[in-house]
């Protein structure tokens, strides 16, 4: 396969999508933002059935897609759990600190959701009682509560008077949500609610943009490794390696782990090993339950021979590590196609200081390369868009040679993933 240079909107695989809507505290100042659902750009409100799928969505539009961007401004994160996800949000979301666990009004107070309740309290999270009217259901998770949250479309000021003095007994922060005008605001104030929600003070606002997908067949072969407990950090390490996409959104769901953290990430071994391999499982369930679809032939596999090339190019430099090659190579043709700058895209991982200061500079060997230079040149290179080796420093032939072996290797992947999406899927299914 030759790749070429093509138009960059038919490089992007999808659009991810979701809405953000502003909690202000007392002085209407933002506090925190309810991260809502939405399956299209323009979509103005939430239509799903599958509640499920839809925060499974959301963790992955706004948490992994948008990354630690989305705290940029110090704000914390609502998000809402159905019933079905309460096992699986401490694997699925992060991080704990700056996440508050919308829990559903529908949400059975059974002894099973009240365990895992307690669980993810014990973990760091905080529990906010969605929509909340008092009955014998919502009355036994209040315990739990360090938010509740009232709606004022469904119970009135003198109704919520009536049950304040007890709601407060439970030490909770109070939220006003669905604040349509400047009257239910104040009344609100008065009644003594320490944060508001509401179209009074800002409508959902949508967030999308550029995205790729990763192999659905890669995903399921790296959950079939990490469920074998012999495997090892190196093989999980070159199934990554395998995918592009899947690497850069390890590296970024690792960096929202370790947000609050000294931690700095090195490699994607490091990630891993944070990570761990039941989060890691759950990371993987995650991206499939939102059907990551594979990404076309022709995108997927400039970015593996652009990672590829660089790669093996850093290996001929003393200085330099093929590891951190393989990262810059699929870091900057993501970059790249998505129209942004290899600088902001580095913004989005929490790599370590001197992985940053390296991929810019130049090593010591007079004529070497940066791996910033070095991917630039092999995207160049494989686009058949530039040949002026002798200017940049590069070996002509060494260039070619490790654009033939990217090639072969991304062709092979590339027929490996064509011929087993299906047979994967169905396998899987059937298992």
């Amino acid at each position: 396969m030759n790749v070429i240079n093509q138009d960059k909107t038919e490089q992007l695989g999808r659009f991810f999508a979701f809405a953000r809507q502003p909690i202000l505290s007392r002085h209407s100042e933002i506090v925190a933002y309810e991260l809502l659902y939405r399956d299209h750009p323009e979509q103005q409100s939430s239509h799903f059935s599958n509640p499920l799928l839809a925060t499974a969505n959301v963790v992955v539009s706004g948490l992994i897609e948008q990354g630690i961007q989305l705290y940029a401004n110090n704000s914390d994160c609502y998000i809402n759990i159905p019933a079905e996800a309460l096992p699986l949000a401490a694997e699925w979301i992060a991080p704990k600190e700056r996440i508050v666990l919308e829990i559903l009004e529908d949400v059975p107070a059974s002894t099973d959701n009240i365990a895992h309740i307690i669980q993810l309290k014990e973990q760091g999270y905080r529990i906010a009682l969605d929509d909340f009217i008092l009955n014998d259901n919502t009355k036994a998770l209040l315990p739990f509560a360090d938010i509740i949250k009232i709606d004022l479309l469904a119970m009135d000021m003198p109704t919520i008077a009536t049950h304040w003095a007890e709601l407060k007994s439970y030490g909770a922060i109070m939220l006003a949500e669905k604040v349509e005008t400047f009257e239910q605001w104040q009344s609100c104030v008065r009644q003594g609610f320490d944060l508001f929600q509401g179209y009074f003070f800002s409508k959902p606002e949508n967030i999308n943009g550029k995205t790729f997908h990763s192999s659905q067949a890669q995903i399921f072969q790296l959950l079939h490794q990490v469920c074998d407990p012999n495997v090892s950090i190196n093989q999980l390490e070159q199934v990554i390696k395998q995918d592009p996409i899947l690497y850069f959104r390890l590296m970024r769901y690792a960096s929202n782990l370790c947000l609050k953290k000294e931690i700095k990430l090195q490699s994607v071994k490091q990630a891993v090993m944070m990570i761990g391999l039941t989060r890691l499982k759950a990371f993987l369930m995650l991206l499939s339950v939102t059907r990551m679809a594979s990404q076309s032939d022709a995108a997927i596999g400039q970015m593996f021979i652009v990672a590829s090339m660089t790669e093996s190019a850093a290996a001929d430099i003393d200085q330099l590590e093929a590891d951190t090659g393989f990262l810059v190579g699929v870091l900057y043709s993501i970059a790249n196609a998505m129209g942004k700058s290899l600088a902001g895209l580095l913004d989005e991982l929490k790599l370590s200081t001197d992985i940053m200061n390296s991929l810019f500079s130049k090593p010591n060997n007079p004529g070497a390369l940066s791996y910033q230079a070095l991917a630039q040149c092999a995207d160049r290179f494989s686009r058949q868009t530039c040949f002026m080796c002798t200017d940049c420093g590069a070996r002509r032939n060494r260039m070619q040679h490790h654009y033939q072996n990217a090639i072969q290797w991304s062709d092979r992947l590339i027929n490996t993933f064509t011929t087993r999406d299906d047979s994967v899927v169905q396998s899987e299914a059937l298992g």
